[in-house]
């Protein structure tokens, strides 16, 4: 008798583990990693300037994707920017390593994905920061945007706005859901500033009433 498990238990045993990785991941991370579609990505590099904003004299800005989830999204801005580097940031092991993968059999040198937290990770050095998450990481999101970047850098964010934020530009892809996408520029320090005091004030506020 065999003592060994056949190839199907084995694979059943690996899906199945897989599948309970990314269930637990989506639990922590409050949504899925869904992939960008094409029509969306083109939708979002319409909205984008063909030359950032460099957060200092002499160096380059870096691009970043908060939640790069399976690395379409970040390939597409690595092609369309190969001067600037991309990153492109995921808590979920699975697309992290997907995205790895992927970057393996078709490497650029402009592009790399990093497994992490983008609310723990410094940004300052971002031209342009992309993401498309959950509704409700975006107030604490908008916060830390707004005390780390840098006068000029700029904010792509597709289906949830930033709250109380106004868009330099907003179109809807032609997809069946007419995706909404949104484009901030972060002002002066002294707004951004503004900005991250009336969130900290809303929230004392809202904490109070439901005392």
């Amino acid at each position: 008798m065999n003592e060994f498990p056949s190839i199907e238990a084995l694979a059943l045993a690996l899906g199945l583990g897989a599948i309970a990785l990314m269930f637990a991941f989506t639990l922590i991370a409050g949504a899925p990693p869904v992939p960008t579609l094409a029509v969306v990505r083109r939708a979002m590099l319409r909205l984008l300037p063909r030359r950032l904003p460099a957060p200092a004299e002499g160096r380059a800005a870096v691009i970043y994707d908060l939640g790069s989830g399976w690395g379409g999204l970040a390939a597409a801005l690595a092609l369309a920017y190969p001067d600037h580097q991309v990153i492109g940031i995921e808590r979920s092991p699975l697309p992290w390593a997907f995205s790895r993968l992927r970057l393996a059999l078709r490497p650029r040198a402009n592009l790399t994905f990093r497994r992490g937290d983008f609310m723990t990770d410094p940004l300052a050095d971002a031209g342009l920061v992309v993401c498309y998450l959950a509704g409700g990481l975006m107030p604490p999101l908008a916060r830390k945007l707004a005390a780390e970047l840098a006068p000029g850098a700029l904010v792509l964010s597709q289906t949830f706005a930033m709250p109380d934020w106004r868009a330099a530009d907003t179109v809807h892809a032609d997809d069946f859901d007419k995706t909404p996408v949104y484009l901030y520029e972060i002002g002066d320090v002294a707004a951004a500033s503004q900005a991250l005091s009336s969130f900290e004030s809303r929230d004392e506020s809202v904490a109070d009433t439901r005392a």
